[in-house]
């Protein structure tokens, strides 16, 4: 086999692998989220402080060939009826991380473990945020965090963060209304032990799943916040960042008596965005 024939077979090679990575992706998102779901959207400030909350519609229609997907989106503030906010998308398959329709430079990817992340990668002087994903049967749950960058040379560019969205949403025609209306608080709890039973990488890069150690997930705490959420949710993350830093985003949600399930989004410096690690973890 001569070169030509050679890279002719691995430019195939590559199609082939990228056909594969977006059907993959499209259709694990239209799987898992092409639903109307109905929920609640809790907004908070960097602090931790409660600041909205809306009623939440959403519908999410594939076309009859699931090459686009109708993204509509309905808000109703909770204190003030009249405020309702209403927006519809058209998502369309393309790269194998689906593009969010709010911003067009951030992708979406999702695991086959009922997970994803959203991110857009950093930029100079522009916000960075990121989207993570966690579903159980007929419940879905995410959470938003943006940081914004300082420009001030005290901070040396860090990015401080600025605020939290946490949606708790269900399938409105498979099961009843089940979220709580607790208040959330900031603290340091003592998480419990677990058994970690199920645990899978998927690297943004290549968007390739791969299995990887159960060993338990030490939770960093120094210079970081843990928001404990309604409903046996929580939320740790870094207070700052500068560029450059590794850090993580965790995503913990005690679905069940005995029964956790989180994301970690793992971000580096490397700005194609973060690795995400689902882990299924038993309560000892």
């Amino acid at each position: 086999m001569n070169n030509h024939d050679q890279i002719q077979q691995k430019t195939s090679t590559q199609v082939n692998q990228s056909e594969e990575q977006i059907f993959q992706q499209w259709h694990r998102f239209i799987k898992d989220h092409g639903f109307m779901w109905k929920g609640i959207l809790s907004r908070y400030d960097g602090k931790g402080k409660l600041t909205q909350v809306l009623n939440s519609t959403r519908k999410l229609t594939p076309a009859s060939d699931a090459s686009e997907v109708e993204h509509y989106l309905c808000f109703i503030n909770r204190d003030d009826p009249s405020k309702v906010l209403e927006k519809k998308w058209a998502l369309e398959k393309c790269e194998p991380g689906v593009i969010h329709p709010v911003d067009p430079e951030s992708k979406a990817m999702f695991s086959s473990y009922l997970s994803g992340v959203m991110s857009r990668p950093p930029k100079e002087n522009k916000a960075n945020y990121a989207e993570i994903y966690l579903n159980e049967g007929n419940c879905r749950i995410s959470t938003v965090i943006n940081y914004d960058r300082d420009d001030s040379q005290e901070t040396n560019n860090q990015c401080i963060l600025n605020n939290v969205s946490l949606f708790r949403e269900v399938k409105l025609e498979e099961t009843p209304f089940p979220w709580s209306i607790e208040q959330p608080e900031i603290t340091t709890q003592e998480y419990p032990r677990v058994q970690v039973i199920n645990c899978s990488m998927l690297r943004f890069g290549t968007f390739d799943e791969i299995a990887v150690s159960h060993d338990a997930y030490d939770w960093p705490e120094e210079g970081r916040l843990i928001f404990d959420f309604p409903d046996g949710i929580s939320l740790n993350l870094p207070k700052t960042f500068e560029p450059g830093d590794e850090t993580s985003l965790i995503l913990s949600w005690r679905y069940s008596r005995d029964r956790i399930k989180r994301a970690i989004a793992q971000f580096s410096d490397d700005t194609r965005g973060p690795d995400l690690i689902t882990q299924e973890c038993i309560i000892l």
